[in-house]
Parts: structure tokens; sequence; C-alpha cells
């Protein structure tokens, strides 16, 4: 049976993450549960444009309210780039969910959780260490990842998967992702090649229960920060992340199975990035698709092809 995603453009943020989310209303309504964490990307907390807006948030709540059961308690949790704890949150007016919805809403800085699982990953050596996972994230019975259409730096796109995992991790484990103990040692297509694994083996504990994919307006070039916008003017959303991604990537103007997250959880039976396995309810992806400029990089970003991907790929 083919893997549905919800794609929306209606002219306005709220109202697109809602209507994408209603329009895969049946799949997603039985995976709501009494409480319910919400996963924006705060890159900046600064930078509106490489953060999710509070809109995209209200759109996710208007549907999570509208369903038979909705959550009694919502986390939302990030472990953000910011100068102090709950900045981003001031910053871009998340303080303001509390009052406006009638159920509590806790705004959760994961750079204070006190309790942390831990995991093994490759570095570009390939030699394994360990990141941490926190344990609000993994225990929450519900999570939805809030991204935002961006082009990368190393993975080529960066959206609904990449966000619950980078932006929930251990700040100080967040670089042995890309398979180095700091930034300056960062080489393509190594990183490339190391990223992709990574993010594939802690899928398989922090992938969430829903993707929303806020492209209203996207970032192009030299992602995942600056200041170069696309007005895509979209949301997408699935049960599946890999789905909802790899539309996504799709409508920026890549091939999903391209991208090597894509390629191997397709391959490995993770998530569906298959565009012929995909069943869209909405527009037409080539109604509303807009080629992003890539990154400076992405030609080295393409080489992420592993010589033994499953070697790395299989269960601890």
């Amino acid at each position: 049976m083919a893997t549905k995603v919800g794609l929306a453009k209606t002219g306005r943020r709220r109202s697109n993450v809602f209507e994408a989310l209603n329009n895969i209303r049946e799949e997603l309504t039985p995976k709501v549960r009494e409480q319910v964490l919400l996963k924006p990307n705060f890159l900046s907390s600064t930078n509106q444009l490489a953060s999710s807006h509070v809109d995209a948030m209200r759109g996710a709540l208007d549907f999570l309210l509208s369903t038979p059961q909705p959550p009694k308690e919502i986390i939302v949790a990030e472990g953000a780039n910011e100068k102090f704890s709950g900045e981003a949150f001031q910053i871009f007016g998340y303080e303001a969910l509390q009052a406006e919805y009638d159920l509590p809403i806790r705004l959760v800085d994961l750079h204070q959780e006190t309790e942390w699982a831990e995991t093994n990953v490759f570095l570009a050596g390939r030699e394994e260490d360990t990141v941490r996972m926190p344990k609000t994230v993994l225990e929450c019975p519900c999570t939805i990842s809030v991204a935002i259409a961006k082009t990368h730096d190393a993975g080529v796109v960066t959206l609904a998967m990449k966000n619950m995992i980078m932006g929930t991790l251990h700040k100080e484990d967040r670089i042995k992702m890309h398979g180095y103990h700091s930034h300056a040692d960062r080489v393509l297509p190594r990183e490339a090649q190391t990223l992709n694994i990574n993010l594939l083996r802690l899928s398989r504990y922090l992938k969430p229960d829903i993707a929303i994919v806020d492209g209203t307006v996207g970032l192009q070039g030299n992602g995942p920060g600056g200041t170069d916008s696309v007005p895509l003017g979209i949301a997408v959303a699935s049960g599946d992340v890999f789905a909802a991604d790899a539309v996504t990537s799709k409508a920026m103007g890549f091939e999903p199975l391209e991208i090597g997250l894509f390629h191997y959880a397709n391959e490995l039976g993770y998530g569906t990035a298959d565009l012929n396995e995909i069943d869209i309810l909405g527009p037409a992806i080539e109604t509303v698709a807009t080629s992003f400029k890539p990154h400076e990089t992405t030609e080295l970003q393409f080489q992420w092809q592993e010589a033994s991907p499953a070697e790395y790929l299989a269960a601890d």
C-alpha cells in the first residue's frame, strides 16, 4: 500500500501546516497520544528564516486539538543554538502559545536534560564513538518534527528526520554525527558518507511519529543558515518521516533517491523515499516545485556512497 503524504499550498503558514496534516487525517489520528512533543528547528536564536516559525506550531496545534482525543499536554522541546536558556522561545514568540491554547504547553530546553541514553556512531575513520539522546524525547509516546525546507552543507538538504536527531542530541556530541570531534576537521565527501550512516542509525530511536516540513519560505544556497530565502509556499506532512522528506526534496528540485539518507532508508525499509510508492494528497508536486539553489559543495555531498554500508547500518 502506498505511503500517504499530505501537501498543502494555501498562502499562509498556519493554514499550510494544518491542511497538510488534515489531508492525511485518517493516517495521523491514531498516532496522537495524551502527551505530544513538538520539535522545532532553532538553528539560530536570531535568524527566523533558519528557525521554525511559531505559526507552523500553531498549525500543528490546531490540528492536534481537532482530533477525537486531543493531547492533554504538549511539550515543545529543542536544544537550540542560543546565548541563554529559553532565548529562542522568547525571541520567536513561543511563550505566547501558552496563553493562546486551552491545554498545558511546556517549553523545554533540552540542554537542561538530566537523563540521557547512549548509542554508538561511527567517526570518519570508522572507529566507534558514543552519542547521548535525551530521555524526554525517547520516552514521549508521540513525537512530531516541525522542520523547515533548507539546503545543507553535508546532507544536501536538512528536513524533518535530521531536525529530530541533530537538535535533540547532547550538544557536545552533535559534531560526532559528522564523523569528527571538531568542525575544523570536517572534510567532504567523507563527512557526507559518515553523516548519512549515523543519521540512519539514530533514526531507529528518534524517528518522529509525525513529520511536518514547513516550506512556506525555504532557505537555499549555502544552508542550513543564511538569508537566501525561497517563497516555496508549501507544507508537507506524513506519518513516514522519510516520505515527507522525499516529497519536500522533490519540491525543492532534488531527486530524493540520489540523497544518501533517503536512499539508504528506502533500500533498508526504514521508510519510503521512492516517489512511485508515495500517494500525495493535495496539489500535484510538479505544480508547486521550485528549484532551490544548492549549496556550493553539493557535488561533493552527492558522493555519499559508502563501500560497505550494511556493516555500519546493522543493528547494535
